[in-house]
């Protein structure tokens, strides 16, 4: 089914990869490549301040251009050599390895903002002195990413010992993270052994987790029965949902039914929540009639939410006709809410005519009028002609004010639809919601109805909207009305707001009537 927050995601999708260097519009890459190296012929010869200007007019012109980071880089390196502050020069090689992080360059900045750091130390600027330590600390961090990958090609059970060394001694998480996949990957005793110790106790929760999911890349009937064992421990409950997410990523046969089982047996209501939701990514029949099952059998609200959105998410035939029947049963009443949101993502004329459905026949307060904000978000044929007729004959108040306001906001409607429903209905609380769109629109046309409202009408918060959306027209049509309520009316409170509304349309006729009221003629 085609749900409508995936168009939004495919315009974002779309959008990214129109920004994407290899699919960006193409810049005329002929002129920015003759305008680097012009640029970079000036910095070979030394002519820095030539250089600097040519870089700077490379980078304004060429904004996209693939030659932008090392036009930055010389930009910098150019400034340096014309004896800028030294202050300056750091932190444009610094902004330059923030923005450019994969840049060819950016070993080349770092090293010289380390040369301009020690520098900048020596002469008591000593917050350049951490600055300097973390630069190396990164560089070191890489060499020996490098060499850890490097083992890790090579397996053999000296270049484990070394690896298992390492995840011992460094305090780096970044690099504790790669050797676990590495040791996924690695056919080794000791490796498989560590990565189980790990699984099991490590108390840095997010190296466990990550210890699961490298595991569940590897697979295999010992990860599944690892995985299983964590579930089914008593570890804390952050630790147990995520050995189910990688659970769900393994291709084994039992994954499903194991899943169904703790989603219905499991003491812990947010474990069992969690088995619901990693149903979800599994394919095939299986996975959707255990979560049908859970939508019948499981007693917890939470895990019967979760089965339903998983379900929903699924897009599988009958998936419309289930959710309609959870909706009309109102058997559960937090359940058929979760249903009726997922009916209202679903685009199409069957989504529709169940919300149609659901607004005549529901009970439930909340849900017609969640129904009428989703046909209202819907638009489209008949739509509006719904939504007027709620709005005008509709018994309960609080809906028919509902749709008003929808009915306002949807676009198919003209100004002379809501001026007919205006004259027609006999409800304050839609003339109320009316006429709080009106005064956001400041109407003209709609002069003769406020008249008649601020004249006819027995109900006096809605003869003072009506004053409110009078002033806000600006119009001479509306002072003599105004005048006549400043004048005449018994509710001094509705005089003084018809005062303001003269005072708000300000023309010369509306200031003729304040003298007047002043003058009391």
């Amino acid at each position: 089914m085609n749900k409508k927050n995936l168009t939004f995601f495919a315009a974002i999708v779309l959008a990214a990869a129109l920004l994407a260097p290899g699919l960006r519009a193409a810049e005329p890459q002929d002129k920015d490549a003759v305008a680097y190296k012009q640029a970079y012929s000036l910095i070979l010869e030394e002519k820095w301040d030539a250089a600097r200007q040519a870089m700077e007019t490379l980078i304004s012109q060429f904004p996209k251009s693939g030659w932008v980071d090392d036009a930055n880089f010389w930009h910098c390196y150019a400034l340096e050599k014309l004896g800028r502050a030294q202050e300056d020069i750091f932190k444009c090689y610094q902004d330059f390895i923030k923005v450019y992080s994969s840049s060819k360059w950016v070993n080349d900045a770092r090293a010289n903002m380390v040369r301009l750091g020690r520098e900048l130390a020596r002469l008591g600027k000593t917050e350049y002195g951490t600055v300097i330590k973390a630069l190396e600390a990164g560089q070191d961090e890489e060499i020996r990413l490098a060499a850890l990958m490097a083992l890790g090609d090579i397996g053999d059970d000296e270049a484990v010992k070394t690896i298992l060394s390492v995840y011992e001694t460094t305090i780096n998480a970044k690099i504790k993270n790669r050797i676990l996949y590495m040791l996924a990957e690695v056919d080794n005793a000791a490796a498989k052994a560590k990565l189980r110790e790990i699984a099991l106790k490590e108390a840095d929760t997010k190296l466990r987790r990550a210890a699961f999911f490298a595991l569940a890349e590897k697979g295999g009937p010992e990860t599944m029965a690892l995985i299983k064992e964590v579930i089914g421990s008593s570890a804390e409950a952050e630790i147990r949902r995520s050995a189910i997410f990688a659970l769900a990523e393994l291709e084994d046969p039992g994954r499903t039914a194991f899943l169904l089982d703790l989603a219905l047996r499991d003491a812990d209501e947010e474990v069992a929540r969690t088995a619901a939701f990693a149903l979800e990514d599994i394919k095939g029949k299986e996975a959707s009639d255990a979560l049908a099952r859970l939508l019948k059998e499981s007693k917890r609200t939470k895990v019967r939410q979760a089965a339903l959105m998983a379900l929903a998410e699924r897009n599988e035939p009958g998936e419309l006709a289930l959710l309609k029947e959870i909706v009309l049963q109102e058997a559960d009443k937090d359940l058929a809410r979760t249903a009726l949101f997922q009916i209202a993502e679903v685009e199409g004329v069957e989504s529709v005519e169940i919300l149609k459905q659901v607004l005549k026949s529901a009970k439930n307060e909340e849900l017609r009028r969640n129904a009428l904000f989703a046909l209202a978000e819907h638009g489209g044929p008949g739509i509006a002609d719904t939504l007027f007729d709620i709005a005008l004959n509709s018994q309960d108040e609080k809906l028919a004010e509902y749709a008003a306001y929808a009915l306002a906001e949807t676009k198919e409607v003209g100004r002379p639809k809501l001026m007919e429903l205006l004259r027609q209905t006999k409800s304050t609380r839609v003339k109320r919601a009316l006429i709080a769109n009106l005064i956001d629109e400041k109407p003209q046309e709609s002069i003769d109805v406020l008249i008649q409202l601020l004249r006819e009408d027995p109900d006096a918060e809605v003869k003072r909207m009506a004053i409110l959306a009078l002033g806000e027209t600006k119009s001479d049509a509306a002072v003599a009305v105004l005048l006549e309520t400043a004048k005449k009316s018994e509710s001094a409170d509705l005089a003084r707001h018809a005062v303001r509304a003269l005072g708000e349309i300000g023309t010369p006729k509306a200031k003729a009537a304040l003298i007047e009221i002043l003058e009391k003629k």
